[in-house]
């Protein structure tokens, strides 16, 4: 295994070690890759979690890493670039959708009424989860609509730390 196969891994093991597969219900869930850097690490969770038999249905969009992004820059913040997540949620009557930009390093959420859920409310959310398992942690976010996650946090008992993205 190469050093790219063994960060993906390092990085598949701990995404997973938050997920515990027995209180999985089965889903069906739309997601958009962006034709970004997200489909190859996204694979190798859906692989893993097949192996663990969560009752999982994912449907890819826009999966293949491509540079020259074909489908336009996966930039969620502009909402001209929500449709296609939009779309194969509404289609498939998926559970809900997720949606990621370039890099991997933001995601960003719809219902299963297609409502958009914007990455700063999904850190919020995260926030609230990982503080019940590691109280009084730190949790970074970006300066985008920051009372939502800092109220959180606060009321949780964590520390918000504020940094900039990029």
């Amino acid at each position: 295994m190469d050093r790219s196969q063994d960060a993906r891994l390092a990085d598949v093991n701990c995404a997973l070690s938050f997920v515990d597969e027995t209180a999985l219900h089965v889903l069906k869930i739309g997601v958009n890759s962006g034709n970004g850097a997200t489909g190859h690490s996204f694979d190798a969770i859906a692989k893993m979690l097949a192996e663990l038999n969560a009752p999982l249905e994912f449907i890819r969009v826009n999966h293949t890493p491509d540079y020259w992004f074909p489908h336009g820059v996966p930039n969620l913040l502009l909402p001209q670039n929500r449709v296609a997540t939009a779309e194969v949620v509404r289609e498939v009557r998926a559970n809900f959708g997720l949606a990621f930009d370039g890099d991997f390093d933001r995601c960003f959420a719809y219902d299963e009424f297609v409502t958009f859920a914007p990455g700063e409310y999904i850190v919020g959310l995260l926030s609230s989860i990982f503080l019940d398992n590691e109280a009084g942690a730190k949790v970074v976010h970006d300066p985008r609509v920051i009372w939502n996650t800092q109220g959180i946090v606060e009321t949780k008992g964590g520390v918000a730390v504020q940094s900039h993205t990029g």
